[in-house]
């Protein structure tokens, strides 16, 4: 309030400030200046309003006090020195007597004394709660040196109680950080879920069924390891036929999976349906024990020959079941025309099951209904 008690004061020093009508004009003057440096600004919080309201009152009932007091001190020198005579009267408006041969203007009244009503909020829009002047905020006459505090005023910023305000920031970044890292935990759960990490872990959870490591990367037909191997014109002797068109006993299908024997322009193939993206919707291809037996403890490959029975690419899902051996993990493969798919499995265990295992072939890990041709499955074992 310090910038606007002073120009209050420049403008009393400069107007006829004995005058109780000219210092009211000047006084509402301020008051204007605060609520346009409010409103300049932003200031919106009723708290804060209120506080800068209550301390333009203070300031202007201080000064008021020393005006008064000061016209008091004059009235009182001028008194001693024989210039005037004030008689008390029971009047509102005391008329002064002329001791000498000059006019004098006698001493001004405040119309709406100054005042502080502690026991009312100062937040209200149409009462102030201190000085309420009688007249309009007008400048005529005497009235100059009001015109100049309003020009002084108008620069004036009140101080900003801001604290409020901060602490909502505050509260708002601490929200904002808390939902980027739920979103983030939400989207690695998702990521968890839908990736087979969890289906691969319960593989293992039992001891009877060590879960196998892959050491080679799901690939699509055009990996550098299936060109290496040459599976599209040739497999060598060293690969095991598991399974043929011809070997459906081989087979058998989940609740929601299905399989039929068909011929292709590039053979004879087993069409496999899935209406699940589980395993209830997958086709299950028999290994033997005597196949199984050749893969404990070496690194191994697996190679299926298939086909999208449609014109479009389907997302083919491969697992394995090798009985105590454990399992291999959930391959995923994009096919369209007829290629080999291959990935690569390494056991931790040199078992040998006396039951069969099982290769999963899942057609459509999407749900929708798609459909492959199965040619052949073979498996390479390691070295």
């Amino acid at each position: 309030m310090s910038g606007l008690e002073t120009a209050i004061r420049n403008a009393l020093a400069r107007s006829e400030r004995a005058n109780a009508e000219v210092r009211a004009r000047i006084y509402q003057s301020a008051r204007n200046a605060l609520e346009a440096g409010l409103r300049k600004q932003e200031v919106n919080d009723p708290e804060t309003i209120a506080a800068q309201r209550h301390r333009l009152e203070e300031t202007i009932h201080q000064i008021e006090a020393e005006e008064r007091a000061q016209i008091a001190a004059t009235a009182a020198t001028a008194a001693a020195r024989g210039d005037i005579r004030v008689e008390p009267q029971a009047a509102a408006r005391p008329e002064p007597e002329v001791s000498t041969g000059r006019d004098l203007r006698p001493e001004p009244r405040l119309v709406a004394e100054p005042r502080m009503e502690r026991d009312r909020p100062a937040a209200a829009a149409g009462d102030i709660g201190a000085i309420r002047p009688e007249r309009e905020d007008g400048f005529a006459g005497n009235g100059a040196g009001a015109a100049a505090a309003a020009g002084e005023a108008s620069d004036f910023l009140p101080e900003r109680v801001a604290r409020a305000r901060r602490r909502r920031g505050r509260v708002f970044s601490f929200l904002l950080v808390v939902a980027t890292l739920i979103a983030a935990l939400g989207a690695l759960a998702w990521w968890v879920q839908t990736s087979g990490l969890l289906d691969d872990l319960q593989n293992g959870a039992d001891g009877s069924r060590p879960p196998a490591r892959v050491t080679g990367e799901d690939f699509s037909g055009e990996d550098p390891i299936k060109k290496a191997l040459d599976t599209q014109s040739r497999f060598s002797s060293d690969w095991r036929a598991v399974f043929a068109p011809s070997e459906t006993a081989k087979l058998s299908a989940g609740p929601s999976g299905r399989f039929e024997s068909v011929g292709t322009g590039d053979g004879p193939a087993v069409r496999i349906t899935s209406a699940n993206p589980d395993r209830d919707g997958a086709v299950r291809i028999e290994v033997s024990p005597e196949i199984l037996g050749e893969l404990g403890g070496k690194a191994s490959t697996v190679a299926l020959t298939v086909q999208a029975a449609g014109d479009k690419p389907v997302q083919v899902a491969v697992e394995c079941d090798f009985s105590t051996m454990g399992g291999c993990g959930r391959h995923r493969f994009t096919v369209s025309e007829r290629t080999d798919i291959l990935f690569q499995v390494e056991f931790d265990r040199s078992l040998s099951p006396s039951e069969p295992g099982h290769i999963l072939v899942n057609s459509d890990i999407t749900g929708g209904n798609a459909s492959v041709n199965l040619f052949a499955v073979r498996i390479l074992p390691g070295e």
